[in-house]
């Protein structure tokens, strides 16, 4: 839940309604004149980071800031990218990884057959800076370490730009392997400077980062499993209704789609319940 700022708390209810209309007429002209459609994201989270956005660029009114969409069209994109959320560390709720690796790898694996060469590709849905895709491609070579016939696709998308440089970088911060076994951040990292660390290569080619808007761009195709966690919780219902048939359409059959403890899985007829404490579900075909 998006908890209302100081300034808000300040405003009277005329001027916030005042405040309000003047939000309406910037989502109106984005609708209309980029095609992009951001009404379905909770109010008050979306006026929450328009207000910041507007201050940060000194657009006092609503005019103002349309005037400059006008001029400088890439300010959208600058704007859109505040919407992301970008709290995250490595190995966030190790309950969860563990049961992945113990319960969901080994169905999957066993769903492919006997073949040869078997390919597991997993989708990490608004990945933000990298933690979570390069903790699953962590995860995956420490399973399949004595097994080179099995190939390892994860594709991590987001929507912020900056984030995803950060993610294609690979340097972070010691905090951020707080739920992090020392002999993994040994094995696979590389320290640079001041308490800092670099993700070795080998885990950095089994991911490919990319820019994707999960409202509005179509889903990947052919996933074994999409992580994506921790964000319906910043979604009106109409938005997560459609996440959830996007999810959906784009998981392989019989796949699975884990979220945030927090968040729910609405539609029984898209997604079987496989663990309900740590919110991991199989595509209904």
């Amino acid at each position: 839940m998006v908890e209302p700022t100081e300034q808000d708390s300040e405003q009277t209810a005329p001027q916030k309604l005042t405040e309000e209309r003047e939000f309406e007429k910037i989502l109106q002209f984005i609708k209309s004149s980029f095609k992009l459609d951001l009404t379905s994201y909770r109010r008050n989270f979306v006026f929450r980071h328009l207000r910041s956005r507007m201050h940060d660029v000194r657009c006092p009114t609503a005019s103002r800031y349309i005037s400059l969409l006008q001029e400088k069209p890439e300010e959208l994109r600058d704007f859109v990218d505040t919407l992301s959320i970008n709290v995250t560390h490595f190995f966030r709720d190790a309950d969860v990884f563990g049961t992945f690796a113990k319960t969901i790898v080994p169905e999957i694996m066993k769903a492919k057959g006997d073949g040869e060469q078997k390919l597991i590709r997993v989708w990490s849905a608004a990945c933000a800076s990298g933690q979570e895709p390069y903790s699953i491609a962590i995860l995956l070579k420490e399973l399949f370490a004595d097994k080179p016939q099995i190939l390892i696709k994860i594709v991590a998308t987001d929507v912020d730009s900056d984030a995803l440089a950060r993610a294609e970088k690979g340097e972070y911060d010691i905090r951020d392997f707080r739920e992090t076994d020392k002999k993994l951040l040994d094995k696979y990292f590389t320290p640079v400077y001041n308490k800092c660390y670099r993700i070795n290569d080998d885990v950095r080619r089994l991911v490919r980062f990319q820019k994707h808007n999960l409202l509005t761009d179509e889903p990947l195709k052919f996933i074994d499993v999409i992580f994506c966690r921790n964000v319906m919780i910043y979604f009106s219902r109409e938005q997560q209704d459609l996440l959830f048939r996007k999810f959906h359409q784009g998981l392989g059959f019989n796949g699975y789609l884990i979220i945030a403890k927090v968040e729910t899985v609405w539609d029984k007829a898209l997604f079987s319940v496989v663990d309900s404490n740590h919110k991991i579900y199989q595509k209904i075909a």
